[in-house]
C-alpha cells in the first residue's frame, strides 16, 4: 500500500523539479535578453481616436529620434545613458509632434524599470519579465498603451524578419539570440514557462 502511494508520489515531485530546473534554466537565458535591450512604453491621454493616433504620431516620431540619438551607441547600457541625458529633448520633440495636430497635452519621459508580457515584433519574440524602458505618457495616461523595442531598433517596423535578427546578434549571445528568434515547440515551452514564471514573481514580488 505504502508503495502505491510512494510511486506516484515520487513521479510527481520528479516532474515538477524537473520543470523547475528547465524554468530556471529559460528564465537565466531571458536574463540575457532583458540585460541586452531597451523597451519603449508609451501611454496615450484617453482612448478617443484622437488621443490614440496623437499617441501612434508621438511613437513613430521619437522611434525616429531616438534612433538618430543612438547611432554611435554600442550597447544598451550607452542607449540608457543617452536616453537619460535627453529626457527633455525627448518630451520637447513628443510636444512638437502634439502641437503639429493641435494637441497640448503635456508628455512626461523617464527611463525606468517596466513589467512586459511576452511579445513578439516581426520575427523577434521577447520573453516576459522587468525591462529598462524608455517611458513616455501623455496628458494623464489613461488610455492604451503601446510597446516596442528602442534598442536595437526594431520599433518602426520598417525592417524584416532577418535585418531584425541581424540588429540583436548584435546584442545577445547564440542562446539568447535563439530564444528570441527560433518558434520550434521547445523554444514555445520555454517561453511559456518563463511567462508564468515572472509573471507570478511580478505580482508577488511587484
Amino acid at each position: 500500500m505504502k508503495k502505491r502511494i510512494l510511486v506516484p508520489v515520487i513521479l510527481f515531485v520528479s516532474f515538477f523539479g524537473f520543470l523547475a530546473v528547465m524554468t530556471l534554466c529559460a528564465d537565466k537565458t531571458a536574463a540575457k535578453v532583458r540585460d541586452g535591450v531597451l523597451r519603449f512604453h508609451i501611454v496615450a491621454n484617453s482612448d478617443s481616436v484622437s488621443d490614440q493616433n496623437a499617441k501612434f504620431a508621438v511613437r513613430d516620431g521619437i522611434a525616429s529620434f531616438c534612433n538618430e540619438l543612438f547611432s554611435e551607441s554600442k550597447n544598451k547600457t550607452d542607449s540608457m545613458e543617452i536616453a537619460r541625458q535627453n529626457l527633455e529633448k525627448i518630451e520637447q520633440k513628443a510636444t512638437e509632434i502634439l502641437l503639429e495636430r493641435g494637441n497640448s497635452d503635456t508628455v512626461k519621459a523617464v527611463v525606468r524599470k517596466r513589467f512586459f508580457p511576452t511579445r513578439s515584433y516581426e520575427g523577434v519574440n521577447l520573453p516576459a519579465g522587468v525591462y529598462d524602458t524608455l517611458d513616455l505618457t501623455i496628458g494623464e495616461a489613461k488610455g492604451q498603451n503601446f510597446w516596442c523595442v528602442m534598442f536595437p531598433g526594431i520599433c518602426l517596423g520598417t525592417s524584416g524578419k532577418m535585418e531584425n535578427k541581424h540588429k540583436m546578434s548584435g546584442v545577445l549571445d547564440k542562446d539568447s539570440l535563439q530564444l528570441v528568434t527560433d518558434d520550434t515547440p521547445q523554444i514555445v515551452l520555454k517561453f511559456r514557462l518563463v511567462e508564468i514564471y515572472q509573471t507570478l514573481k511580478n505580482k508577488i514580488c511587484g
